[in-house]
């Protein structure tokens, strides 16, 4: 919970959880937290976990699909190749953006 409030500025942001109770607990002070109640509902209006959801559920699938495993180490370069897809994945050349992205310190 230490490593949440240290890198999520309260003032700046929204954080829509489920009814998590370890949610409630890292966003206790200052941070605008609307709660979607999974019991109740999955959405209300602009409140829900679908976007975050549909993120995991291709993350675990890369991990049990082509992955197999992550280590402790790779961790953060599997979660960040993950979200690179995930927020290109509408673009009809990603794979050309992706090139142009990694080759742009080329002068």
């Amino acid at each position: 919970m230490h490593f949440f409030q240290e890198a999520v500025s309260p003032r700046q942001t929204v954080c829509i959880t489920d009814a998590y109770a370890a949610c409630r607990k890292a966003t206790r002070e200052g941070y605008h937290h609307p709660v979607i109640n999974h019991s109740v509902a999955y959405a209300d209006g602009a409140v829900h976990t679908n976007t975050i959801e549909g993120f995991w559920c291709l993350l675990k699938r890369a991990w049990y699909g082509s992955h197999d495993h992550y280590s402790r180490h790779w961790l953060p370069l599997f979660v960040a190749e993950a979200s690179w897809k995930y927020n290109h994945r509408h673009l009809e050349n990603s794979f050309d953006v992706f090139l142009e992205e990694c080759f742009a310190w080329v002068g």
